[in-house]
């Protein structure tokens, strides 16, 4: 699962070794600890600088399900590229695959 959101960008997938885990992943420093501030998880985050993803966390399944659902309840936008909207090299990320998701939308 991709997750864009006001907090960041992460990918969640299930922990090899214990199904129990949610394997949380992110590119962007300060992600993982934004998150976890908000939920109030301390934050062990794992540098895989030659990984696909530079930062890593596991969660437990159930705190990934209420941070999901925190997330959904925390909307309070009416469009999403205004409110992540700071200029910031995430922006332009955020940006390119809004564009990149465009492109291949009007290809169907």
């Amino acid at each position: 699962m991709w997750l864009f959101s006001k907090h960041g960008f992460f990918s969640a997938v299930q922990n090899f070794n214990d199904s129990n885990l949610i394997h949380v992943r992110a590119r962007f420093k300060g992600d993982l600890e934004r998150l976890c501030k908000t939920y109030g998880v301390e934050p062990k985050v794992v540098e895989t600088p030659d990984g696909d993803y530079p930062l890593r966390m596991d969660f437990d399944r159930k705190k990934w399900g209420e941070i999901l659902k925190g997330e959904a309840e925390a909307i309070d936008y009416e469009k999403f590229k205004p409110a992540v909207h700071d200029g910031t090299i995430r922006d332009r990320a955020y940006l390119a695959v809004f564009d990149t998701m465009w492109t291949y939308a009007e290809q169907q």
